[in-house]
């Protein structure tokens, strides 16, 4: 069987008619409602379709809690796959009933979605977004070590039961982000649980829809979340010969970084504040330090990714 989520905030103009597009689609389908101040949980509470379930937060928690809530009880049911979708009918239906008939032909533990091609955008969406989800791209390539996957801010997502099982959600990601640390979690070292991972091209609609997104607090988490994962990235590879050199290369990369910062602040420290020594020198090692790290950092990243690439396919 296969589940169909929901997630739904403040969308009394949209939720009904994202239900009765999918209700008779699938055996199963979960709305949940995240403390909705609006009119949307009567509308849920109005309509009667058996095969409906639905979870109410009776505060608003975010995106991201909703999704956990909806993972929890998927894992409950005799289900073997979710698809998740929004609630503001944003996504295809002929995107979305693919990604079903994919599940149900061939087996894929997390299929992905990328809007970002030549027909994926309908509509105009706004610019902080679309240069917003470059650079979480360039993140999650970093963050993953796999350069083929793109747009991890796409909220139409499937997994399988097993791959569900891995997500735990962290409280910086209970709002904003939550695709991008699926995105994570699931395609990076894929080959350690042998995750096959699917790429696909949907469509996304831009309109009238609300966002409640906040640019500047999701940069912010991104940024922070890349920076921390570095370091726990390290911890894993070291276990696993395939990306032990890798790992290594990581610690040299943080050596190098030291290195060049350190020169950095002797040479502002010699030119600003009168200190003792040759400023050349100093500028000289931090150039070469510098460079040695990107050279570094650049190895690691062709090493992951000439592995990890292995285990995610582009759907057509």
């Amino acid at each position: 069987m296969i589940v169909l989520i929901i997630l739904s905030y403040n969308e009394e103009i949209y939720i009904a008619e994202t239900i009765e597009n999918y209700i008779k689609e699938f055996e199963k389908v979960i709305v949940i409602n995240d403390g909705s101040k609006d009119s949307t949980l009567q509308i849920l509470n109005s309509l009667s379709f058996k095969n409906l379930e639905i979870i109410n937060h009776k505060k608003n928690m975010g995106a991201g809690a909703s999704f956990d809530s909806g993972l929890k009880r998927f894992i409950e049911l005799d289900a073997s796959y979710i698809i998740k979708i929004d609630g503001d009918n944003q996504f295809k239906k002929d995107d979305v009933l693919k990604i079903k008939s994919i599940l149900e032909k061939e087996h894929f533990d997390y299929i992905k979605c990328d809007r970002f091609w030549s027909g994926g955008i309908l509509g105009k969406i706004p610019l902080i977004r679309y240069f917003g989800n470059a650079f979480a791209s360039f993140l999650i390539k970093f963050c993953s070590g796999n350069w083929t996957v793109n747009d991890p801010l796409n909220g139409l997502i499937a997994l399988s039961k097993r791959a569900a099982r891995e997500i735990e959600f962290p409280k910086k990601f209970f709002r904003y982000g939550y695709p991008f640390f699926v995105a994570n979690k699931i395609c990076k070292l894929g080959n350690i649980k042998k995750f096959k991972v699917g790429q696909f091209k949907n469509v996304v609609k831009y309109g009238d829809e609300k966002s409640y997104l906040k640019p500047l607090s999701m940069f912010t988490k991104l940024i922070s979340f890349t920076i921390s994962n570095y370091f726990s990235k390290i911890k894993v590879k070291i276990k696993y010969s395939e990306y032990q050199f890798s790992s290594i290369l990581d610690l040299l990369t943080l050596i190098f970084l030291s290195l060049s910062t350190y020169s950095v602040v002797r040479f502002f420290n010699i030119r600003y504040f009168l200190k003792d020594g040759l400023q050349s020198s100093w500028f000289l090692l931090f150039v070469i330090f510098f460079i040695i790290f990107i050279i570094l950092i650049i190895i690691s990243q062709r090493i992951e990714n000439k592995i990890s690439k292995q285990y995610i396919k582009d759907i057509i």
